[in-house]
């Protein structure tokens, strides 16, 4: 007797003495797996840490530097306040801001469009011919002005509209009375010192606010705290319904991607055991044979958490997949074995033995396969994908233990109802005839196929795989398309002022580039000359500033109201009409006294504001780059005098080629870029790095195994031809359906050599160990609802909200699509020719039965 025969016997007389206390021992160590995740695991959400680049990337040593630098511009949250009213946008981007400090769970907030800074200063930031005119109207709404601030409630509005009115027939009323007139009427308190700043063509306004929040990289989303604060933040601030606020940047991006991958997991996890639950129903029909199933896979789960805690300690976001895979491919074990146990009737000490004697040596080799596939990344920078392929390979052994010692002991202890199988038309034999059909179609489309795979893209833009319409990515395109600075720009370095001005100078003209900011931009250019134009009117003003208020009787409200009546014929048609409609307001405020110091209050407090604000401007003076406040600086020059160079993108980067345009125009200027948009595209030559070597891996590793298995060269290469057609299939389908390789989805490659080779195995075990048998409904049977199982789970993914985990779904599901095709039709045709010709030894395999 052979060792091999006598570790079976020992193996068959455990299942059959001992059940309980097998199913009581992988159920305890299940438990304990699943106790220990519980207490010690954890989800990293860091998607930082998802690849490790080697030291020698020109790219990762710039953004170390910038990190470094610059860290107030990592981990930000934006805010974009929008509307179409100036004067709206800002006060609303006021009050955020103060709601956002007295919540006092920021580290940083800074908003530049309404900084006091950049606010008195904004005169200098215009060119000279925005600023003669703006000083020609300042002047003009002079004499306005002073009477305003003699009384500033209503009666004395009506005055001075009545006046201007009157006495400026044909001529544009000046900007203080304008805004009076035009918010009475519609009843509204409309103060204003002073011409705005923007276009007056320009229809819409928005403003941005920057935080840095903290991450609770504990949590499975890390972000919630920042983004539910900033969300409720908005929730409870008075903000007008003409005016919108959005969150983008990489702190809300971040966790709307994290959460769609639990959602999506959870999603995928449910659908996918139904999905199960039906398969298995109408494939074997045994409910006995079916809870099994489910019980390993409930159990398989357990262990593959313990093992995970141990081994890698957390899960990120592409390692939380193995869940949904281990539904699939740990199924498709068991299903293998309890249809051949239920194909040699019942389940004795023989029907045992010789039931592992058969599938042991597949089952064994199908799990070295997988787990090279799945170990393939485990060598790569691409960590996290290689603690999904170390965390999913513990999961295949789980599943050959499982498969071995469960199944058969449940199915033993608990006897199926009989061995009967479902008569479907699997149990029909597959004419030869149109096996061979089939196979040569295969072989006539192949060149077509082979012209659209080599078509295919690899798209490394993590923005690809986002929800394009979700609220964070909508903003940030915005944004984008406004040529506005975000987290998807990218940054360099100079040493020093002059070398900012000269890549400035390069980088500017090229075509793909939006916009080139550095800090000497901050600087207006003929401050002094500004000045020089300012100060006659700031003179001017000054009179206003120092003079003192005198408190005069007030004026009376009917009285005003009655030289507002008696105005209007002196005024032009369209004057009168304006007039009429005022008198209309002001005689309903008459009427409602509340309404009228309401009014009356508002009206004091914005012309009290925008005069304040009016006298800032003119009090100005020229400044240096010196002068600059610390929260400005910081964000331009760093401590070691780095000044920072900030390029945007001419065009959204949202897909491959615009990121390439972008970053290779760049690269013809300076090699040493950083920013979020340079991380990424330099990650995806990672990516495509760890994927070619990862396949190679994959490929060498299966061969090795084949060949030790079969010891047979044109064998082993037999089943890896279906593996072959599917990837070339497969590829040319996603260029059909323009759907390009990914950061996520580019682990199905390595994946389907694995995986797919599995169903290869079990069709070529069968034919060189039984020959005519090889086709036979169990075989048949097994490997087509192994192959929907399978196909079933990668499908539930397609479902998911996160378009990464999606996308893997929907290339897998192609792909176990035609690996059942090829398996069902090409493959039994080229063993049979290959058998016909003596081109193949029978009964040629690595099985303990044969080593006596």
């Amino acid at each position: 007797m052979s060792k091999a025969t006598s570790l079976y016997n020992r193996w068959t007389a455990l299942i059959i003495n001992q059940p309980l206390k097998i199913i009581s021992c992988l159920i305890l160590l299940s438990l304990s797996g699943l106790g220990l995740f519980l207490v010690e695991g954890r989800l990293n959400s860091d998607l930082g840490q998802l690849i490790e680049p080697g030291e020698d990337k020109t790219w990762y040593q710039a953004n170390e530097r910038y990190k470094q630098s610059f860290p107030m511009h990592l981990q930000t949250a934006i805010l974009v306040v929008r509307g179409d009213d100036h004067a709206l946008t800002q006060a609303s981007t006021r009050a955020i801001i103060r709601a956002l400090n007295d919540s006092q769970a920021f580290e940083r907030i800074f908003a530049p469009g309404v900084d006091p800074f950049v606010q008195n200063n904004r005169l200098f930031f215009l060119t000279r011919d925005e600023l003669a005119l703006w000083l020609e109207g300042t002047e003009y709404n002079f004499g306005a002005l002073v009477r305003m601030t003699e009384q500033m409630d209503l009666a004395n509005a009506l005055l001075i509209i009545a006046d201007t009115m009157t006495s400026r027939s044909g001529l544009p009323l000046p900007v203080s009375v304008e805004r009076l007139a035009e918010g009475l009427t519609t009843g509204e308190a409309k103060g204003q010192a002073f011409y705005p700043l923007v276009d007056p063509d320009q229809a819409h306004f928005f403003e941005l606010i920057l935080v840095n929040g903290k991450q609770d990289l504990q949590e499975a989303l890390p972000n919630a705290q920042i983004v539910e604060t900033l969300e409720s933040i908005l929730e409870n601030t008075a903000i007008p319904s003409t005016v919108k606020v959005e969150l983008t940047g990489e702190v809300v991006l971040a966790h709307e991607e994290i959460g769609a991958a639990l959602s999506g997991i959870e999603i995928a996890g449910l659908v996918s055991i139904l999905l199960l639950g039906l398969i298995l129903t109408f494939g074997i029909g045994d409910f006995r044979v079916i809870m099994s199933i489910f019980a390993l896979l409930a159990t398989g789960i357990g262990l593959t958490l313990g093992f995970a805690t141990l081994a890698v300690g957390s899960f990120n976001t592409l390692s939380m997949l193995f869940v949904v895979m281990f539904f699939g491919l740990g199924v498709d074990f068991a299903v293998h074995f309890a249809l051949r146990l239920k194909a040699q009737g019942a389940i004795t000490a023989d029907s045992l033995q010789a039931a592992v004697e058969d599938m042991a040596p597949a089952l064994i080799l199908c799990t070295f396969t997988s787990a090279i596939a799945f170990l393939s990344f485990v060598p790569t920078a691409y960590t996290g994908m290689g603690e999904l392929g170390l965390i999913s390979a513990g999961g295949m052994v789980f599943a050959l233990i499982l498969t071995l010692f469960m199944i058969p002991t449940i199915l033993h202890r608990w006897p199926a109802r009989s061995n009967a199988l479902p008569q479907f038309s699997l149990n029909r034999k597959l004419p030869s005839e149109f096996q061979s059909a089939a196979a040569g179609l295969l072989f006539v489309i192949l060149p077509l196929a082979v012209y659209f795979a080599s078509q295919l893209k690899f798209d490394y833009s993590v923005l690809s795989m986002r929800d394009p319409d979700s609220k964070a990515m909508t903003a940030l395109t915005r944004l984008q398309r406004d040529s506005q600075q975000t987290d998807y720009s990218v940054s360099v370095l100079a040493d020093n002022a002059a070398e900012a001005r000269r890549l400035k100078a390069l980088l500017t003209p090229l075509t793909p580039v939006g916009d080139v900011r550095i800090p000497e931009d901050l600087i207006p250019t003929a401050q002094r000359q500004k000045a020089a134009m300012i100060e006659p009117v700031a003179r001017l003003y000054q009179e206003l500033w120092d003079s003192e208020v005198i408190e005069d009787e007030s004026i009376p409200f009917n009285l005003a109201l009655e030289y507002l009546t008696e105005s209007q014929p002196g005024m032009t048609s369209r004057q009168q009409a304006r007039a009429a409609q005022i008198q209309q307001t002001a005689q309903y405020f008459e009427q409602n006294q509340d309404a009228l110091a309401h009014y009356n209050s508002g009206l004091g407090v914005q012309m009290a504001d925008s005069l304040n604000e009016l006298q800032a401007l003119l009090d100005a003076r020229p400044f240096t780059i010196e002068e600059i406040p610390t929260h400005f600086r910081e964000r331009l020059i760093s401590s070691t005098n780095a000044h920072l160079v900030s390029i945007q993108p001419a065009e959204a980067l949202d897909s491959k080629q615009a990121t390439d345009r972008f970053i290779h125009s760049i690269q013809t200027i300076t090699p040493d870029i950083a920013g979020r948009s340079a991380v990424e595209w330099g990650i995806g030559d990672v990516v495509v790095e760890a994927f070619q070597a990862a396949t190679l891996y994959t490929l060498v590793g299966v061969m090795i195994c084949l060949l030790i298995y079969f010891r047979h060269l044109l064998t082993a290469v037999l089943v890896l031809i279906p593996i072959a057609f599917t990837l070339i299939l497969t590829f040319a389908m996603c260029t059909l359906f323009d759907l390009p390789l990914n950061m996520a989805n580019i682990l199905v490659v390595p994946l389907i050599i694995g995986l797919g080779v599995d169903s290869g195995i079990h069709i070529t075990h069968r034919f060189v160990s039984t020959g005519a048998k090889a086709f036979e409904p169990a075989t048949r049977r097994a490997i087509l609802i192994s192959g929907l199982t399978t196909l079933g789970t990668f499908l539930s993914l397609v479902l998911s909200p996160h378009q990464g985990a999606a996308s893997i779904g929907l290339i897998l599901t192609i792909a176990i699509i035609w690996l059942l095709i090829l398996s069902l039709f090409l493959l039994p045709t080229l063993l049979r020719l290959s058998s016909h010709y003596d081109l193949i030894p029978n009964n040629r395999i690595f099985s303990p039965a044969n080593q006596e």
